[in-house]
């Protein structure tokens, strides 16, 4: 869905007339207007009650090949004092375009047509695509197979999830995924599950195996004692964990059914749970089974370094011997419980680590036994 358009702070003395307002990027924009203090016109040429309530006052207009239009139109923007036109119709924005250029009528439209701001959209993402295609080629060693639109599909889908993860760390994420052994893929952490949907396409992607989220979706558990305040405390209860774990849900549904699945706890009894059981159930997503051995786990739970060693002195022992690490945050600013916790990692098993690199603020270390 297109990100809802940008409102400007300067158009506050000018009237703007959303049409039709019935349209879902149309409530967004009205929404957005009304945020910042901005006077909209919300109109339609199909009533609708529970718009009506969600914005306010809804005039109605006929609609633009009937006749009497261009009369009422007119009338509105006499009426309403109206200085632009926001319209997320294509066809409604073609007419109006037309209308105001033959006859010189003295209001702005405002943007592209829609279907000009979606190809813009499409073209600014492959745009990025190009911007890490290097990298991704260069990461892999050349290995990573997947098109620039399957590249451009991972950056758009994971764009539209909640998360922290840059966009440089997606690349290296798809990038890694060519020498993923086959086996079960783990994120400990996932909040909304950003990364987690990226780990879960890659994985169907690659058909490296079944995927495991693990994370308690609990303030007590994600509190980080080792961080200043602003970060340890003031965060806790800043939104409904069940409402995010919700959202993670959602977010996940549709690429994950039949291949993902997660356990709503905290990890050292997560671990437990998939060492025993090497099955999971949950009512979204049904049973999923797993090998027990571990191809990929990406680690972002709690920061502290007991927290961190906890989950890598756990989860490892499962990690294949030629898996990958992902150790989120290893350079962070509010603490440096990831960045210890690695730096032990590679020294205590430097004669096992093929490679490792830092992107996007992650540590990834690619594990080898054969290594001399």
């Amino acid at each position: 869905m297109p990100a809802s358009p940008l409102v400007n702070y300067n158009q506050r003395e000018t009237t703007t007339l959303v049409f039709p307002a019935t349209h879902l990027d149309g409530l967004e924009f009205i929404e957005s207007a009304q945020q910042q203090g901005i006077k909209v016109v919300a109109a339609t040429s199909e009533w609708d009650a529970d718009v009506a309530q969600r914005v306010g006052d809804l005039m109605t207009l006929p609609y633009i090949y009937d006749e009497r239009f261009p009369a009422c139109f007119l009338e509105l923007v006499s009426a309403q004092n109206i200085d632009q036109v926001y319209c997320p119709v294509s066809s409604v924005y073609i007419w109006l375009n037309n209308f105001i250029q033959s006859r010189g009528v003295p209001i702005a439209l405002l943007g592209e047509s829609p279907t000009q701001k979606e190809v813009q959209r499409h073209e600014k993402l492959l745009k990025k695509v190009d911007l890490h295609r290097t990298f991704i080629d260069q990461c892999s060693d050349g290995a990573c197979n997947m098109r620039n639109i399957e590249v451009a599909a991972v950056l758009r889908m994971a764009a539209d999830i909640y998360g922290e993860s840059n966009e440089q760390k997606i690349a290296a994420m798809m990038a890694i995924f060519s020498s993923v052994p086959k086996g079960d893929v783990i994120e400990i952490g996932s909040l909304a599950g950003k990364s987690a949907a990226v780990l879960a396409l890659m994985a169907r992607r690659h058909n490296i195996g079944n995927i495991l989220s693990v994370d308690s979706w609990q303030w007590e558990a994600g509190t980080q004692h080792d961080s200043p305040e602003n970060v340890s405390v003031s965060m806790a209860n800043a939104w409904d964990l069940n409402v995010v774990h919700d959202i993670f849900t959602v977010n996940l549904f549709p690429i994950g059914v039949g291949v993902f699945n997660y356990i709503h706890n905290e990890s050292a009894q997560a671990f437990e749970i998939y060492r025993r059981d090497l099955s999971v159930y949950s009512a979204t997503f049904g049973r999923t089974d797993y090998t027990g051995k571990i191809a990929l786990i990406h680690i972002d739970a709690n920061h502290d370094y007991v927290k961190v060693k906890l989950d890598c002195d756990l989860w490892l022992q499962m990690l294949a011997p030629d898996g990958w690490l992902i150790l989120d945050d290893y350079l962070w600013a509010h603490g440096d419980g990831p960045y210890r916790m690695g730096n032990e990692l590679l020294a205590q098993r430097s004669d096992t680590i093929e490679r490792a690199f830092v992107c996007g603020k992650a540590l990834f270390i690619k594990f080898n036994s054969a290594k001399n």
